[in-house]
């Protein structure tokens, strides 16, 4: 055979196999039309990373034609599975997410006392990572006066940095300094003397101190002295004198809640007692599963008022026998409540109401003077939250109507009933609207202003 021959029968032969190939190739890239750059791509914990880009190319298809779902969560070390679809075919990869970097860590030196017991987040400026960090030293510090030491910051996936830095130690002979400023509080609160106290120290930021209070009565206005002690771990001690003026409070609001009790007062109680916080419940006879909420609002130092037993107007404006008849079926409840039968009262829709004179003319004008001549006392409002236009006011409307007064006494009607969700959600934000404007928050008691309407019937 001649070359010539041999040549045309490779070229022939060649071009036959690549036909081949290419017809191979054409029927795999039509049974498998999505082809991805890896089948395991690898990325950082907490960088965003979007499955498409893993596509090298689509066949036949275009390229928004791929559907993807996954489960990826880049906040979390692990592996994820990705499917790729174009109609009936399928492809799936495994995304691993990893934590491969170190944490930043900046280390400060130190200067303490011979009695501390240095721990390595002393030495610590700042350090970032992905993950939780836990830090340790690389040697035990010892009881030279000045030593090197390297902390190690090691993340939750074992990447760590090691930083060196200083320790110093010296013998502490300060005593603790403590301010003498004297402290102001109100009568029949329960102040925090802690709180107020400011005691310094030049190497123990947390010297022990005792407060003896026993000389301070905060039933009565006037000037007490308190004392304090406090000493730092290596043992100096100082001991001082301070003054603590007693005094009435000039701003006060008065919370009450008329309707209940219902399962929204247990959550009034626990925000009330988180800010030491006291109010007046005006109770029904409407809700007795949850009566044990009225003893325990009488334990926590709140005021129990009487509202009414039925909340019928009908029936308890019919005539002031039949009003008499509810007073006493609601004070008889409470009294086998908590022993005591209360004497503050609230008129269902207060002493200005003018739906009584459809059930009884001039009615409210009798009561004004024949619930004082029974020893009784009523109480209305000055300020209202609104919450009672209807059971979906919304908890905002109900902070800013709230906080729209600016009366050096405040009353301010809330309902209990057990739609009044959103008067529970919008309670802590109110309360600290007034503390933040001076105001302490006190239960109706004898000494509280009389807070009447004017009777309108």
């Amino acid at each position: 055979m001649t070359n010539k021959k041999r040549k045309d029968t490779f070229g022939n032969g060649l071009i036959a196999f690549l036909f081949i190939c290419m017809i191979f190739l054409m029927g795999y890239a039509f049974k498998n039309p999505i082809l991805l750059y890896s089948t395991n791509p690898e990325v950082e914990i907490n960088h965003e990373y979007d499955p498409k880009t893993n596509i090298q190319q689509v066949f036949y298809h275009s390229d928004s034609s791929v559907q993807v779902s996954s489960d990826i969560d880049t906040k979390r070390v692990g592996n994820y599975t990705v499917t790729y679809q174009i109609k009936d075919y399928k492809k799936t990869c495994t995304v691993s997410v990893k934590d491969t970097k170190a944490p930043k860590l900046k280390v400060k030196t130190y200067t303490t006392d011979l009695k501390e017991d240095v721990k390595p987040n002393s030495f610590v400026e700042s350090v970032e990572d992905d993950s939780k960090v836990t830090l340790s030293f690389k040697n035990k510090v010892t009881k030279d006066e000045k030593q090197t030491v390297t902390i190690i910051a090691k993340d939750a996936y074992g990447n760590c940095t090691m930083k060196d830095t200083t320790l110093t130690l010296k013998k502490d002979i300060e005593k603790p300094v403590i301010s003498t400023d004297p402290i102001h509080v109100y009568t029949d609160s329960k102040p925090n003397y802690k709180s107020y106290i400011e005691v310094t120290n030049n190497l123990d930021l947390n010297p022990k101190i005792k407060i003896d209070s026993s000389k301070v009565k905060t039933k009565k206005e006037g000037t007490y002295k308190l004392t304090v002690t406090a000493t730092d771990r290596s043992g100096n001690k100082a001991k001082k004198k301070i003054s603590v003026v007693v005094e009435e409070p000039a701003k006060v609001v008065y919370l009450t809640f008329d309707d209940g009790p219902s399962e929204n007062t247990d959550k009034v109680l626990k925000i009330l007692k988180k800010y030491d916080a006291k109010a007046a419940f005006f109770v029904t006879g409407n809700n007795q599963k949850y009566n044990d909420s009225i003893r325990k609002a009488e334990k926590q130092g709140n005021t129990i008022a009487l509202h009414t037993y039925t909340h019928d107007y009908a029936t308890v404006y019919s005539s002031t026998e039949a009003y008499f008849n509810d007073l006493q079926q609601i004070s008889d409840m409470v009294k086998q409540i908590t022993g005591k039968a209360p004497k503050y009262i609230r008129f269902p829709g207060g002493s200005s109401n003018m739906v009584s004179a459809n059930y009884s003319q001039g009615i409210m004008s009798k009561l004004d003077s024949m619930v004082h001549e029974r020893g009784y006392e009523y109480f209305d409002w000055n300020c209202s939250s609104g919450d009672a236009a209807s059971n979906s006011v919304p908890a905002q409307t109900i902070v800013d109507n709230s906080t729209n007064c600016n009366y050096d006494q405040i009353m301010l009607l809330f309902h209990d009933s057990s739609p009044k969700t959103s008067t529970v959600e919008a309670l802590p934000a109110i309360i600290e609207n007034y503390k933040n404007r001076g105001y302490v928050f006190k239960a109706i008691s004898d000494d509280t202003p009389i807070f009447h309407h004017g009777v309108n019937n």
